[in-house]
């Protein structure tokens, strides 16, 4: 579980996509969160220049499961 997001009051995030692109990556810094809801993400988009949604719309693959 992680913190309660200041701006929906709950606990939106979730550990950085895997895959993410290295720039975006580069661009949260030490983050290894980011939030999901609206608020959270305009606030993300307005300060770092990307947000989750932004990560989902690359589409990336993910690494296979090795459990499967």
């Amino acid at each position: 579980m992680g913190p309660y997001c200041k701006f929906c009051g709950n606990r939106c995030f979730i550990p950085m996509p895997e895959n993410t692109p290295k720039e975006i990556l580069s661009a949260y810094g030490t983050n290894t969160i980011i939030a999901t809801c609206e608020a959270g993400q305009k606030f993300e988009k307005e300060k770092i220049g990307y947000c989750y949604d932004d990560i989902q719309k690359l589409n990336l693959p993910t690494k296979p499961n090795k459990e499967c």
